[in-house]
């Protein structure tokens, strides 16, 4: 797929969602790689080049219970108001390691399945703190949860460009 569509099509969930930040997961063999980062939060701090740098880290391993693998295996749409409260129950967790290597704060999670042209879910795209109109981190709505739902049937249909 196309990186640059990818960065467009995160940039438009973002902005249709109020998300502060997200991630765009390519599935390859039995990992996730990083396709497309972006938060602003970060970004303001030391640069969006140098907060792009720091997100992408090493591939996630399918067999790890993150959330984006949880969807890339289940199909499952996943959208949690705090990840920090999880319960341990739940087949997927949250690595709070990121957060505490950047000085960041996860706390509301969307999360669905990307599709290609064909309906093939080929990876995962993952938001992160909606904002509301006051600027406080909320929840992500069913409305985000809609409009995240178009972008990517419009992203699939498109094929992906």
């Amino acid at each position: 797929m196309d990186r640059d569509a990818l960065k467009r099509l995160l940039s438009e969930a973002r902005r249709a969602t109020h998300a502060e930040a997200g991630t765009v997961y390519l599935r390859e063999g039995d990992q996730l790689h990083f396709a497309a980062v972006q938060n602003d939060v970060l970004a303001q701090r030391v640069g969006a080049a140098e907060a792009e740098g720091r997100l992408t880290a090493g591939p996630l391993d399918l067999n790890t219970p993150s959330l984006a693998s949880y969807v890339m295996l289940t199909r499952a749409v996943v959208n949690i108001p705090d990840v920090y409260e999880i319960r341990p129950e739940r087949p997927y967790e949250f690595d709070r390691r990121m957060d505490a290597t950047h000085g960041y704060r996860t706390r509301s999670m969307l999360v669905m399945p990307l599709r290609d042209g064909r309906g093939t879910i080929v990876g995962v795209v993952q938001l992160i703190n909606a904002r509301n109109e006051a600027g406080e981190i909320v929840a992500f709505d069913a409305g985000c949860e809609d409009r995240l739902a178009a972008l990517l049937t419009g992203f699939a249909k498109a094929g992906g460009s």
